[in-house]
């Protein structure tokens, strides 16, 4: 029951330090892009030309978070596919290693 106990305790605080290194990350972001565009409607410019700045770093943005999404996907999928294989492996040793007992205890059980 301790043991329980502690385990979840664990669990607790590593989701808390995830969770808090997004919100840190997220806010991170949102100052970066509220610096951008509070740079861009600073400066000394036509209102035609302050919006087409505002349009080409939105879409520089886009792109680079599209890429940086992409990306993350990727490293997802591949990670997938290392612990599908991992669980495989070790699904094919446990069913070698449960055989084994049976056959140990059986020869145990004729002695």
């Amino acid at each position: 029951m301790e043991a329980n106990k502690k385990e979840t305790s664990d669990k607790n605080k590593k989701s808390g330090k995830s969770s808090t290194a997004l919100k840190v990350a997220g806010g991170l972001l949102a100052g970066a892009a509220a610096g951008a565009l509070a740079g861009v409607l600073m400066a000394p410019d036509s209102g035609k030309n302050t919006r087409k700045k505002i349009a080409d770093k939105s879409k520089k943005v886009s792109a680079d978070v599209k890429g940086k999404v992409a990306d993350a996907k990727g490293k997802l999928t591949a990670a997938k596919g290392k612990l599908t294989a991992a669980k495989g492996k070790l699904t094919s040793k446990l069913k070698e290693l449960k055989a084994q007992a049976k056959r140990k205890t059986a020869a145990a059980k004729k002695k």
